[in-house]
């Protein structure tokens, strides 16, 4: 069964915090057969570099991540994922033993094209950011700064990081109707008056809105520092699955995805994830509160399954950022260990209860109590 990959973030007043999905349900077959190279066939020889194939009247070019009998799942030379029809697809020929990645420029220009003169396309370091070409606000900034802190956060821990292989698209639509009528918007159900912003794996784009002014459903004015918490928690998802921190194509469970993330929401001049400060210690005060009141059991809860996410985000929310708080910074070797393990999950397969509850506890012990307690403490020292 082929459906889609989602990584959505949701940024709502009701929860003060972020709420994220993660869905990787593509189930494909990764074994591949022999087939004969003729209309509609995946040649066995193509998978194992860059292919071009032609789709109805236009030409696809990338690296095959799998296929079935009815689809064909592309990685294209801009970094995002394309979704072919395979009886569509015929004239399979290999155009490289690896990928090449467009230039730079080339995908500049294919984004000045599909968002017309309305925006305008600033290339950073890192990042290609698409906004409206009216702005006067610099979000580039923005961006590197989260790129360079959780680099350097990384590097100095030893986890495991690489440099992105594609520029890194972000995209700030004009206002909230044009950020509705994105397709990465329209791929999810989800209380739509709470997203603020998101990143999707499947276009590889961090996505929100010019926020200045907006007012969400409940009549409150999104400040400019919750703006910049939206983008920066977006950038980290970003960041993380294009550095290999977490698979883009490999379910990671939210309570790291999420953990991690907001640790990064607050900009460097607020202390960032490396010192504290003002945001932080405050969230340190409102989860000591929380945990307090959770039953034994939360911690194996968020480590098995998603769904407090759905159930009580706010809690799921503050009980991540302290697991990944405490335990990157009181049991980095297990922490690392544990990363990798998460890594070498395959791609486009679910990740079920039991594995979860295996994979933690091989790297952390089965003390569960005895780490609510340590978590706890730890918010409290």
């Amino acid at each position: 069964m082929a459906a889609t990959i989602k990584k959505h973030i949701y940024h709502g007043k009701a929860s003060a915090k972020t709420r994220f999905v993660l869905i990787l349900v593509i189930l494909l077959p990764l074994a591949v057969q022999a087939h004969t190279a003729c209309a509609g066939d995946v040649p066995v020889a193509a998978l194992s570099g860059m292919v071009e194939c032609r789709v109805g009247e236009i030409r696809a070019e990338g690296l095959i991540l799998t296929w079935n009998s009815s689809e064909i799942i592309m990685l294209a030379r801009d970094g995002s994922v394309r979704r072919l029809p395979r009886s569509q697809a015929s004239d399979f020929r290999r155009t490289s033993d690896t990928l090449i990645p467009l230039p730079t420029h080339a995908i500049r220009s294919q984004l000045q094209r599909e968002f017309g003169s309305e925006y305008r396309v600033e290339s950073t370091t890192h990042y290609l950011v698409v906004q409206p070409a009216s702005t006067t606000v610099q979000r580039g900034p923005i961006f590197e700064s989260l790129f360079r802190e959780a680099w350097r956060f990384a590097v100095q821990r030893k986890l495991p990081v690489t440099k992105p292989v594609f520029p890194l698209v972000a995209v700030v639509y004009r206002d909230r109707k044009a950020f509705e009528r994105a397709p990465e918007f329209r791929r999810f159900r989800s209380p739509q008056s709470q997203v603020l912003g998101l990143y999707d794996a499947l276009s590889n784009r961090c996505l929100t809105f010019d926020q200045q002014s907006f007012s969400n459903a409940i009549g409150s004015t999104v400040s400019l520092e919750s703006t910049e918490n939206v983008l920066r928690h977006e950038a980290f998802h970003q960041f993380a699955a294009n550095t290999g921190l977490q698979g883009r194509f490999t379910e990671t469970p939210s309570w790291l995805a999420e953990g991690l993330a907001m640790m990064f929401e607050s900009p460097p001049a607020d202390g960032g994830p490396s010192g504290p400060s003002t945001a932080t210690e405050s969230l340190r005060r409102v989860a000591i509160h929380t945990l307090s009141e959770l039953p034994s059991g939360w911690l194996e809860n968020i480590v098995a399954s998603d769904g407090l996410f759905d159930l009580q985000p706010r809690t799921a929310y503050l009980a991540s950022w302290a697991t990944v708080s405490y335990l990157s910074d009181r049991h980095l070797g297990q922490f690392i260990a544990y990363l990798r393990c998460v890594q070498k999950r395959p791609p486009f397969q679910s990740y079920p209860r039991a594995a979860r509850i295996k994979d933690f506890e091989t790297n952390f012990g089965r003390g569960w109590e005895k780490l609510e307690r340590n978590i706890r403490e730890y918010l409290s020292r």
